[in-house]
């Protein structure tokens, strides 16, 4: 997995000749975590019981999983839902699609949106895990240490780090905080990370800056955090507990997205 050595969009850059550029890689370190924390324990107070609409029925289940996922790619819960329920009652048996024809699943997956490129995507992994353990099972993965499920997921056809993490977490029960745009959204507002920074490399910083008991309840935090307030129009910073820590509520930018009335105090 990526480490944040020499990538960009860690932060902020350090002031040259001030400190070493190891300290200054700490110190971000530090302000993230304390940064994330404070994040943890005030979202916790709002969304009390965080779930996946499209995952939380299936968790367990890592094929199910890493198809469902896929089917989410650029489309919402809703959509994807019913895209995989229609998949599966098409095919109770993952076999039974690899038989199919490429059209008769892309005409089941019509509702999903990109549906030819799913379709390749999901036959393609499929194939490959049947290629690779004689039948459409990633059960094997769950006996492997989590970097090594990591590699192997990334490896399979139309399969990133975001899908990857998803798998991780909800399929096989490993920590892995999964990013999304809504997640990538807030993470960037809040300052953590800079503007350039791609979701991938958002993943990793969280992952290296999260305890592994609040990944998985953080990821779905941030996600209904993302939906229902801090939207990509017109967000809700005036209901957000999060202001006095985000970078994106006193910004000049912000004065023409922000909605609401600002309380004196918000906390």
């Amino acid at each position: 997995m990526m480490t944040d050595k020499n990538v960009p969009g860690y932060g902020m850059p350090c002031e040259s000749g001030t400190v070493s550029s190891e300290t200054s890689e700490e110190t971000r370190a530090m302000k993230n975590k304390e940064a994330i924390r404070v994040v943890f324990e005030r979202l916790e107070q709002i969304y009390t019981e965080p779930r996946s609409q499209l995952l939380g029925p299936i968790a367990d289940d890592p094929v199910d999983t890493l198809v469902a996922t896929i089917l989410s790619q650029a489309t919402n819960d809703t959509l994807s839902s019913r895209a995989f329920s229609q998949l599966k009652s098409q095919f109770p048996q993952w076999e039974d699609l690899l038989c199919e024809d490429c059209g008769v699943v892309e005409g089941v997956l019509s509702c999903a949106g990109l549906y030819r490129q799913k379709t390749k995507k999901i036959m393609g992994a499929l194939n490959e895990i049947k290629q690779n353990f004689g039948e459409i099972t990633l059960d094997p993965l769950k006996s492997w240490p989590k970097e090594r499920c990591f590699e192997y997921l990334t490896s399979l056809p139309g399969v990133g780090p975001k899908t990857a993490a998803c798998v991780l977490v909800f399929g096989l029960g490993k920590p892995a905080i999964p990013v999304d745009t809504h997640i990538l959204r807030v993470i960037k507002r809040l300052g953590i990370v800079d503007e350039s920074a791609s979701a991938p490399f958002v993943q990793q910083v969280l992952e290296d800056t999260v305890p592994d008991e609040e990944k998985m309840p953080l990821h779905l935090m941030l996600i209904e955090h993302g939906r229902k307030v801090c939207t990509a129009r017109k967000p809700k910073c005036g209901v957000c507990p999060l202001q006095d820590v985000c970078k994106f509520f006193g910004s000049k930018e912000n004065t023409e997205k922000i909605e609401g009335i600002f309380p004196d105090k918000m906390k």
